[in-house]
């Protein structure tokens, strides 16, 4: 909703705005006093020039998101860094925005000389599962299979043990509940969606066809974007 009196929420995106598939779950994570204003790192490419000039390849770190039209699009983690720094400048000095919060989960550079504060979720997650105790065994689900490996280093360097799946909530929904009954086998009972990506929905068809608890990165993360803008 849109409103001169609502606080000021910028969400950029590390594929193309707007993110349709944040519509149906906004209200419910943020209420309906924030005005939100999106970004997206790919805004000015074509899915064809994103992939000629940033082509992943063997690259490691790589992320996941989506086009405009909901294509899949991946770039690697250092060919997006200075896109996305571009994109919060612009951001903090045109749009006027309160908070930015980037629909990433991966690693974000610092930014101490903006007028507005920016969010990490991968900090943001990490809190909070750091506060469960005991702790159990962890079950992350990124959405490519190529993330794997980087995804366990990670939770590893925060201390953590963690079981891996793979299904991308940018295609078929099929492979996100054959993923969800493939977790039913593995230890943790607790399963985690590491990529903003993930809607609510994605969340509730896991869950029933895995039988386990479902986090989404989502939820966390606009639980505190909320608290913060007062909203």
């Amino acid at each position: 909703m849109n409103n001169t009196s609502f606080p000021r929420l910028g969400v950029i995106t590390i594929g193309q705005s707007p993110r349709a598939d944040l519509t149906a779950d906004l209200p419910v994570m943020l209420g309906e006093r924030v005005t939100i204003i999106e970004r997206g790192i790919l805004d000015a490419f074509t899915l064809e020039e994103v992939n000629r000039r940033y082509p992943v390849g063997e690259q490691r770190p790589f992320l996941v998101s989506r086009m405009r039209n909901g294509d899949q699009v991946e770039i690697a983690e250092q060919d997006a860094e200075p896109l996305l720094d571009a994109c919060i400048n612009t951001m903090a000095e045109q749009d006027n925005v309160d908070v930015i919060l980037v629909l990433c989960t991966g690693d974000l550079p610092q930014y101490p000389h903006l007028r507005c504060q920016v969010l990490s979720p991968k900090h943001i997650v990490r809190h909070f599962f750091a506060g469960i105790n005991p702790p159990g065994k962890l079950i992350v689900m990124s959405p490519s299979a190529g993330q794997i490996a980087n995804t366990r280093e990670r939770w590893a360097q925060a201390g953590r043990e963690i079981d891996s799946l793979s299904a991308s909530p940018y295609q078929d929904q099929a492979a996100l509940v054959a993923a969800g009954k493939q977790a039913v086998s593995l230890a943790g009972s607790l399963i985690y969606l590491d990529c903003m990506g993930y809607t609510l929905a994605h969340r509730q068809a896991i869950a029933e066809a895995s039988g386990k608890r479902v986090i989404a990165a989502r939820q966390v993360v606009f639980s505190a974007a909320r608290l913060l803008l007062g909203s």
